[in-house]
């Protein structure tokens, strides 16, 4: 039976495969993002377009103006710096609960570090690589929220991050603790915890364990400030290894000479990249399910986010 997740709320560039809002008056079409489209709240947002720019309008650019980012239409020299802030700031406080921004990359407005800057409003001599101003904007709004570009979803590592932060944020979200349920979840969530951050990990164990230390409001706000920093952290091939062999050692005894021969084969490609994540995962599920294995099968680190998201790279 396929796993029901809590609806990450995600704002998206509205260009990316919704509006053909571009100032081209195009959109783009992306065959990931639309899939994940699929499986979360969406928010869409255009600050250009918000801002009263049109389409098809000007190409915006980014400049330094005495150390201040500006931005200016390229045909006409406008400065629309503030307009698209007046907007942007406008949009970010009337939303709330996001979970995470998938955003147009090299866009002045929604880039997340890779828009063009210039020295000059003219143009001339590339300073650097800079966030656009929305995403500048939204950074310091949203603080604990994942931010993404439909570029840096196609690699695979990054894409499993996202998508981990996202859809563990709004399943803690989507929860009424009480003690015993809060020590259920911290439970499920253990080896996904240790792939990303061991160190937090223990801080929170710490924290379920001994749950009478103060009012449970405060637990459970604790809980939450350390569970979304942990998944802030990114977790390596090392520590996902680390974590395969947490299960194998749970799952070994159940096993025969061969299988567990064939196990340690398994995990040692995958700690040299030659077999995917995703492979992995799925031969510890069927186990689970084979023995019945309630513990595993109840391991959010089998099932971080849905199936029809994952990939082999």
């Amino acid at each position: 039976m396929r796993e029901i997740f809590a609806r990450p709320k995600v704002v998206f560039s509205a260009c990316l495969n919704f509006e053909p809002v571009r100032y081209n008056g195009q959109m783009v079409k992306d065959e990931f993002c639309e899939k994940l489209s699929k499986c979360v709240e969406v928010v869409k947002v255009c600050p250009e377009v918000g801002a009263g720019l049109g389409v098809p309008r000007p190409a915006i650019k980014i400049f330094f103006q005495n150390s201040e980012k500006r931005v200016i239409q390229v045909n006409t020299g406008q400065d629309v710096t503030d307009s698209i802030k007046k907007f942007s700031e406008s949009f970010l406080d009337r939303i709330e609960g996001i979970d995470g921004f998938v955003l147009k990359k090299k866009s002045p407005s929604c880039a997340i570090s890779d828009a063009v800057a210039y020295k000059t409003s003219r143009g001339e001599k590339t300073v650097l690589k800079t966030i656009g101003i929305f995403t500048e904007l939204a950074t310091e709004k949203f603080p604990n929220s994942a931010f993404t570009d439909e570029g840096r979803l196609k690699n695979y590592w990054i894409r499993e991050h996202f998508l981990t932060r996202i859809f563990s944020s709004a399943d803690l979200k989507s929860r009424s603790f009480n003690k015993p349920e809060l020590v259920q979840f911290h439970e499920s969530y253990k080896y996904l915890l240790m792939a990303h951050s061991p160190s937090l990990l223990r801080q929170l164990g710490k924290l379920v364990s001994n749950l009478k230390v103060a009012p449970m409001k405060e637990i459970v706000s604790l809980y939450s400030e350390l569970f979304n920093k942990a998944f802030s952290v990114k977790p390596t091939l090392g520590k996902h290894y680390n974590v395969l062999q947490h299960l194998y050692s749970h799952l070994k005894e159940k096993l025969g000479e061969k299988e567990r021969e064939n196990m340690s084969r398994l995990l040692e490609e995958f700690s040299r990249g030659k077999i995917s994540l995703k492979t992995i995962r799925e031969i510890f599920r069927v186990y689970a399910l084979n023995f019945e294995d309630n513990y595993l099968l109840n391991q959010k680190y089998l099932n971080p986010y849905p199936r029809e998201l994952e990939s082999e790279k």
